[in-house]
């Protein structure tokens, strides 16, 4: 490994923030435009998440991932459930130590999920062409792993739980249900906290508001009947219903396209016979193309080449979605959640997972050459709220509810936050840890 010098760490560090700022900005400046409106990033949300998203997740996985170092992904995996227990910890402290008015769950969920994907895929693949990386792979390395992320953010928050435990705030809480206040809803997108359409976050699906029972203890978020991970026909999880629908819904939540495209891939990656079909492999003699490729070799560079507008599209969607969040009314004394969650996610977090990286190399889960691996984990550590439980609230809040601006002012501080917190912890992480 070489040494990286602490202007170099610095300059590293910093150098992928320039691409996300400038990323988000133009966004953020569309939507200003009215050309990033609600309706178009709810096209492009569907498009990244039935389309692009699918092409990154098969190429990087079964370019990255071989029967040698399978063992990589379930590390990966281990990590994400390790930094969702410290944030549920987290979160339970923050509700009960300070002020959180009826905002009780949502302010668990705020630190149980972060944004893994879009912000992570952008650090990596600007630092995986600099020193101490470069290495043929990194870039691959590094979208998988950060892959692999999300989609377990994804199935915890779909299949586990996370919606109903956000909706239990409002279970109580009645809420106008007219035809007027819906209408007025959808034509005054902009007063919305954040579009609905888009996710930063590994792309997690988008939801529409359905007709509910003023009482909100009755009536059904049922899951969609498709195989497709459809923006405009969210997956639903039932809330009062029978055994046997709950676990049909459960059962659902694994066969949407970027599921299914990460587990195919999987396995096209610990079979030698299929992977050689795609990659250039030792461990089988497969026939090659005229152009001395594998067979298949053009599946893999169309999905490289596709897969690469996901996170470009998602970066510019995160900034459309933070230029439409607005806080209205906050109460009393909430600045000390906000100043706990971030203290705590931004700043702990990172700690935590320095330490959860030093300890598992001590075991045969992370050796000191799987530099990308312990990259990503750190960064995944220090990294925000996500924004996909902007939308997931609206679906349950009343009109004008508290909860809306004190998640809006959450997220504002967070991701205000990052400009400082990540530069710091990436720097530290290649000096100190995998240097």
């Amino acid at each position: 490994m070489s040494e990286v010098s602490i202007g170099q760490a610095i300059f590293t560090s910093i150098k992928p923030l320039t691409k996300i700022a400038a990323l988000a900005g133009c966004g953020a400046l569309f939507a200003k435009k009215g050309i990033l409106d609600v309706g178009t990033c709810k096209s492009m949300a569907s498009v990244v998440i039935n389309g692009f998203l699918p092409m990154l997740i098969f190429a990087s996985t079964i370019t990255s991932f071989s029967l040698d170092n399978i063992s990589e992904a379930g590390t990966v995996l281990l990590s994400a459930a390790f930094f969702t227990a410290f944030g549920v910890i987290f979160g339970i402290l923050i509700r009960f130590l300070t002020p959180v008015g009826g905002w009780k769950m949502g302010i668990i969920a705020t630190n149980m999920w972060s944004n893994n994907a879009d912000l992570v895929i952008g650090i990596t693949s600007t630092m995986s062409q600099t020193k101490p990386f470069g290495n043929v792979g990194d870039y691959e390395k590094g979208v998988s792993y950060s892959v692999i992320m999300a989609v377990f953010a994804f199935l915890t928050l779909y299949s586990m739980g996370g919606i109903q435990m956000m909706r239990r705030d409002f279970d109580s809480k009645p809420q106008e249900d007219t035809e007027a206040g819906r209408k007025e809803k959808k034509e005054n997108p902009v007063d919305e906290p954040v579009e609905r359409g888009q996710d930063p976050q590994g792309q997690l699906p988008e939801y529409e508001e359905k007709e509910k029972d003023p009482s909100r203890t009755t009536g059904t978020v049922a899951l969609a009947n498709s195989t497709s991970l459809d923006v405009n026909v969210p997956p639903q999880v039932e809330v009062a219903g029978r055994t046997k629908e709950k676990v049909m819904s459960i059962i659902k939540i694994f066969f949407t396209i970027p599921t299914i495209t990460l587990i195919s891939a999987l396995v096209i990656a610990v079979v030698p016979q299929l992977r050689a079909l795609f990659v250039p492999t030792t461990r089988v003699k497969m026939p090659t193309a005229p152009d001395g490729r594998p067979p298949l070799d053009f599946i893999i560079q169309f999905a490289s080449y596709g897969g690469q507008l996901s996170p470009v599209m998602g970066l510019a969607m995160l900034g459309a979605a933070l230029s439409r969040i607005r806080v209205r009314h906050l109460p009393e004394g909430f600045w000390m959640s906000i100043a706990a969650t971030c203290f705590l996610k931004l700043i702990v977090g990172p700690i935590l997972g320095i330490l959860w990286i030093q300890g598992l190399k001590h075991t045969p889960l992370i050796n000191d050459d799987q530099m990308m691996m312990q990259l990503v984990i750190a960064i995944t550590a220090g990294m925000p709220s996500a924004t996909s439980q902007v939308y997931i609230t609206t679906l349950y809040a009343p009109d004008d509810a508290p909860e809306m601006s004190q998640l809006a002012a959450m997220l504002l501080a967070q991701y205000a936050l990052i400009v400082l917190t990540l530069p710091i912890l990436t720097s530290y992480t290649l000096i100190k840890v995998i240097a």
